[in-house]
């Protein structure tokens, strides 16, 4: 069975082409929506849904690929997702895409930076999804470690697509004193860290 309903699977196979055009049309990189693979999306609802997270933070919405698949396991788990994007353009099309989707119930989505959000989040969030630009990861993760509870999880995509860019980040997280983690081979590479005690 499909754990994604109809509606919220048809934006999505339509964000997914969005995708790929770009890529193949040679779109700036800026304005394409560089979405997720779909076993990143897999990954993420799976946290979701296993820590029964409820508080959901996403820095870096674009189109709101990956939001959808946040959006869809914490409509199960009686969630919110707290979705972060400064690009305008961007986050008109995410918008769209969460009232598509029919889950903009679940879903507030803020024009602001990511960082300055987390300040106002200690200790409280279940999950936070990190895909924003990589030279803002290392500036991020401090911010990401306070924000989240003891228990909650760290998900950062591209450490193995961006490996050289990510250096930094990936020492500093893998390394940090409050996260105990690993980058896992899915996707473009995930890094999955939990906050210690």
């Amino acid at each position: 069975m499909d754990p994604v309903p109809a509606r919220v699977r048809r934006v999505m196979q339509r964000l997914e082409q969005i995708d790929r055009r770009d890529r193949e049309d040679g779109t700036p990189r800026s304005r394409r929506l560089r979405a997720i693979r779909p076993e990143v999306g897999e990954l993420l609802a799976t946290i979701v849904l296993a820590t029964r997270a409820r508080v959901i933070v996403e820095i870096g919405t674009s189109g709101g690929y990956s939001t959808c698949w946040l959006a869809v396991a914490a409509q199960r788990t009686g969630g919110r997702v707290i979705t972060f994007e400064i690009d305008p353009a961007k986050a008109a099309i995410a918008q769209q895409t969460f009232h598509d989707a029919g889950i903009d119930d679940v879903v507030e989505l803020r024009g602001a930076d990511g960082i300055l959000g987390l300040t106002e989040l200690q200790d409280s969030v279940d999950l936070i999804f990190l895909d924003a630009e990589k030279e803002d990861y290392e500036r991020i993760l401090g911010e990401a470690v306070s924000a989240l509870r003891v228990g909650g999880t760290l998900v950062a995509d591209n450490l193995e697509s961006h490996a050289e860019a990510l250096a930094g980040f990936r020492h500093a997280a893998l390394s940090h004193p409050r996260l105990a983690g690993l980058v896992a081979p899915i996707g473009r590479g995930e890094l999955l860290a939990v906050k210690l005690a």
